[in-house]
């Protein structure tokens, strides 16, 4: 049997940005077989997220199950059509519909469930089964139906990944140990109203300036919501489970996540609840808000008006008493940690405005009573004058040394570190999904902080029809370098093949690197929303 590529490059062959039907070359197969089914679906839901999943274009495709039908026989298979649902929390979804499969031809169906508020409601972990139907015409005009289900779990509201590849399909990136990282933004509360009345009181007690004007303002305001967390005796919590003292979380286990309301109400968290907590009041005050994400901690980073990040340490609040670290001492702090793992590259900006609004909502949370502060006790501390029990307030720094812009500072002592320039050409080989290799280049250059690359590619390969087509591809990335590790996206890319264009799908695809050799090499993955990952190789030439 002939073959029949009809995909190739950096987003047509290695990951199926043209066609989701993908071919391979094989032998002839004995008889008229049936189209094989094969269901992948991934064990976990993170409920508090539920709204992402559903969402095609989100930040992180976040699909449920794939089902790899191959059609085996020597006959034209008709008429595909496919559905899931999982009971209980999310409807039949539509048909999704394939005209035709031929001869040893694959087709990969995605499913992003829409899934009902009821997953934000579970307080407990719940199983569920996943549930596929799919329904063809085979060669001699007759119909078949099959169905097959999957065990998962819905993970409660609270619990969260940080990362679902298997160790096969992870690098030694960083990024692939925290691919989830930035589904945190669900449980930075945008609306509530206890975390806007609490942030309110401390921007009045800043004076009630505003603090978008200026970088005075805002470091103010800034101190202002460190300092009620310290007057409420809000206090850190390291989690019983970890022997290791130096890590607030484990990025291996399941973790179980706090939202602002919650550490309000227990006046203690874990680092990434004491984050996500200052993170929701500094957004309610209109200050850009993220989290930073490194090995086994996380902590809070604001952009003041001038696009200064400064970070603030919000495990610095201590026992909620006379052992809390002040402001200044908590922004060093953090600051110290930041240079530290800048140049590593094992770290994660996660940027909370940009994932709210591009496909990372917050699940719904059951309506408080307008005097829910009062009620948890919480304003009477508020209240409160100081004296020798309740931390006394802090009258807010008009300068703070601010944390560095996200650039790789020079490490001291010693000698400066070697400047790596990734800016150039770089030849990238791939390993596509069929096992052949694919060559290109990729050119890059530095562009407001950041970085544009162009990926290229042309290469001979045969159609559908049989004939040999010569195919071009262009794909535009923008990204960031975090010391060694380079992250980017492409949502635009030119296809063609016999310089005709060809229609472009499975975007955006995604490009982790990691520098080597001094910044002569780069290798990584690149991935599609489609679930396709193939591994990429890189020389500086």
């Amino acid at each position: 049997m002939k073959s029949k590529l009809l995909c190739g490059g950096i987003g047509m062959m290695a990951v199926g940005a043209v066609l989701v039907v993908m071919y391979f070359t094989s032998g002839p197969k004995p008889g008229v077989g049936n189209l094989s089914v094969r269901v992948v679906a991934k064990e976990k839901v993170i409920t508090g997220a539920y709204k992402t999943y559903g969402i095609k274009d989100a930040p992180l495709p976040m699909w449920l199950a794939k089902t790899i039908f191959h059609n085996g026989a020597t006959e034209r298979i008709t008429e595909l059509k496919v559905r899931y649902r999982v009971p209980e929390y999310a409807d039949w979804s539509s048909w999704h519909d394939y005209v035709a499969v031929d001869p040893d031809q694959t087709v990969v169906d995605l499913y992003y469930p829409i899934f009902t508020s009821s997953c934000a409601k579970l307080t407990s972990r719940a199983p569920a089964e996943l549930q596929m139907q799919t329904e063809y015409v085979d060669g001699a005009g007759k119909k078949h139906q099959a169905s097959e289900t999957r065990q998962i779990w819905m993970l409660d509201r609270h619990e969260f990944i940080f990362s679902d590849l298997t160790s096969e399909e992870r690098t030694a990136s960083f990024q692939d140990e925290n691919t989830y990282a930035p589904l945190l933004a669900a449980w930075v509360s945008r609306g509530d109203d206890v975390v806007s009345r609490l942030a309110s009181i401390a921007n009045k007690k800043a004076g009630g300036l505003g603090a978008a004007s200026n970088d005075e303002s805002c470091i103010k305001v800034m101190a202002s919501l460190y300092e009620i967390m310290r007057t409420i005796h809000i206090s850190y919590q390291h989690p019983p489970a970890l022997i290791d003292a130096s890590l607030s979380y484990d990025i291996k286990l399941v973790q179980s996540l706090q939202y602002p309301r919650d550490t309000i109400q227990k006046r203690s968290g874990t680092c990434i609840d004491l984050a996500i907590l200052y993170a929701a009041m500094l957004n309610s005050v209109d200050i850009q808000p993220y989290l930073v994400v490194i090995d086994g901690h996380c902590f809070p980073m604001a952009r003041t008006p001038s696009g200064k990040l400064i970070g603030v340490e919000a495990t610095g609040v201590g026992d909620g008493y006379a052992k809390s670290m002040g402001f200044v001492q908590a922004v060093e702090s953090a600051t110290k940690t930041w240079q530290k793992v800048v140049p590593s590259g094992r770290v994660v900006l996660v940027d909370l405005r940009q994932d709210w609004t591009s496909g990372i909502p917050n699940p719904e949370l059951e309506p408080l009573p307008p005097n829910i502060l009062e009620e948890w006790g919480i304003m009477a501390l508020v209240d409160t004058p100081a004296n020798g029990t309740v931390v006394p307030a802090v009258t807010p720094p008009t300068t703070v040394p601010p944390a560095p812009l996200p650039e790789v500072p020079q490490p001291a002592p010693g000698p400066p570190a070697p400047t790596v320039v990734i800016e150039g050409r770089w030849a990238y080989s791939l390993t596509a999904l069929n096992g052949r290799v694919v060559n290109g280049q990729l050119d890059v250059r530095r562009y407001r902080g950041g970085l544009r690359m162009i990926a290229t590619a042309s290469y001979p390969m045969q159609g559908r029809d049989g004939m040999m087509h010569r195919f071009r591809e262009k794909n535009y990335f923008q990204g960031l370098m975090q010391g060694q590790n380079v992250v980017a996206v492409c949502n635009s890319a030119a296809y063609t093949m016999d310089g005709v264009r060809v229609p472009s799908q499975g975007l955006p695809l995604r490009l982790y690197l990691v520098l080597g050799d001094g910044g002569r090499t780069m290798q990584g993955r690149v991935s599609n929303s489609m679930g396709m990952n193939v591994p990429i190789r890189m020389l500086k030439k």
